[in-house]
């Protein structure tokens, strides 16, 4: 029965509850604690179906509008801008919490998020592109919103996404789990910081990320990381500073502080100027703290491997990393962070003004490259009020 049962449309707690079913039933009767465990899950999924609520009163008129503008992109050509826009829209209602992954189609929100993202950044799509939604996935999102399928679609898809749901043989290895079943934590360590820079690394995971910073000098590398800081904190985590290039009693520290950390979140937010173990301090610390910002790679004296060995360590632990370039504008200690890291955002120095001075990102798993975002008025350069709202106003530099 339970193949006709959406599992990415359950709560979060029966997804995991299933899974750990999936690797777990070839013990159910050689595992005391393992059948109760599954007896236990089999009857909160059994009381939950029972309910019989249509999906729909569950679904927000926000969600279903954006599946069916998806839907409407079905067999039609589209631009890298057109997809940019229904990304921005997306993040922007992500970051606002009027689609939250407790949604009952926060799965299907995911998997479209994530198509559009990798679509758009793919380097051969040049000119515009035929969009196809894969006929199970198109007769899923139809039936989400109550579309009539007597239509039927008979075309071929091309380059789609197939994602149903798929069930292991037990002859399948224990070490193996089928590669179209969802994560058992799915969607629990995603989520966006708000306003602008939400918009500009998109819906982000906790899990192994690292993201770089580097560019030129006078740009506002720690600039941009202390509006960082505060995005992070203002979400509820703690942040831990090695500022290791500025000391932390320097009056430009003080400056930064109330110039871009909120007054109500500066209580999660610490700093320090010294690293007396090296990597042993950096690592303790990352066993206490949500984010570790470091100021700059450089100045701690480890090599550039040390960067994906605390990232594995700590995996539940954000890295943020600024490396000083070379007069070659590379960064000095070899390149291998940039490849580790799950962001990589470029600090542009447009003028001396420092009023034009902006991040890129170069690369980006969760969101979409390219976007600018202006350091001196906290904001993506180019977007609209519909595309983008601006966390605060702007503001006067400190020095």
């Amino acid at each position: 029965m339970i193949k006709h049962v959406q599992v990415d449309t359950l709560p979060e707690t029966l997804q995991k509850g299933h899974w750990f079913f999936m690797e777990a039933k070839l013990y159910y009767h050689s595992e005391p604690t393992i059948r109760e465990t599954i007896d236990t899950y089999l009857e909160h999924l059994n009381a939950y179906l029972s309910r019989e609520e249509p999906l729909q009163d569950e679904i927000s008129v926000l969600e279903i509008e954006f599946i069916k503008r998806f839907l409407d992109m079905h067999r039609t050509v589209q631009t890298k801008e057109q997809l940019k826009a229904y990304i921005f829209d997306l993040h922007k209602a992500i970051s606002k919490k009027q689609i939250t992954r407790n949604s009952p189609v926060a799965g299907e929100i995911n998997l479209i998020q994530k198509k559009l993202i990798h679509l758009h950044n793919d380097q051969l799509f040049k000119d515009p592109l035929k969009i196809v939604i894969n006929r199970r996935w198109l007769r899923r999102l139809r039936k989400i919103i109550k579309i009539d399928l007597s239509r039927g679609d008979n075309n071929q898809e091309l380059g789609t996404i197939d994602s149903s749901n798929a069930i292991a043989s037990k002859q399948t290895s224990s070490l193996f789990s089928p590669i179209n079943a969802p994560s058992p934590s799915k969607n629990s360590n995603t989520f966006n910081l708000k306003g602008d820079l939400g918009v500009l690394l998109g819906g982000i995971e906790r899990f192994e990320l690292a993201i770089t910073i580097e560019g030129d000098q006078g740009g506002g590398k720690t600039r941009f990381t202390y509006q960082l800081a505060d995005a992070f904190a203002d979400i509820g985590n703690r942040i831990a500073i090695f500022s290791l290039e500025i000391g932390s009693r320097s009056d430009l520290i003080t400056r930064m502080k109330e110039e871009y950390l909120q007054a109500k979140n500066q209580h999660q937010i610490f700093i320090t100027d010294q690293l007396p173990e090296g990597y042993k301090t950096i690592s303790n610390a990352s066993k206490d703290f949500d984010v570790i910002i470091i100021d700059s790679w450089n100045k701690t004296g480890l090599p550039s491997q040390d960067f994906d060995r605390l990232r594995k360590q700590h995996p539940n632990t954000i890295f943020i990393v600024i490396f000083q370039r070379t007069t070659q504008k590379t960064i000095r200690g070899g390149t291998a962070p940039l490849f580790d890291a799950g962001i990589n955002i470029e600090i542009i120095k447009a003028d001396d003004t420092f009023r034009n001075n902006y991040a890129i990102t170069t690369k980006n798993r969760y969101g979409i490259t390219g976007i600018k975002y202006n350091i001196f008025n906290k904001n993506i350069m180019g977007a609209t009020e519909e595309t983008s709202e601006s966390i605060v106003e702007n503001s006067k530099v400190g020095m």
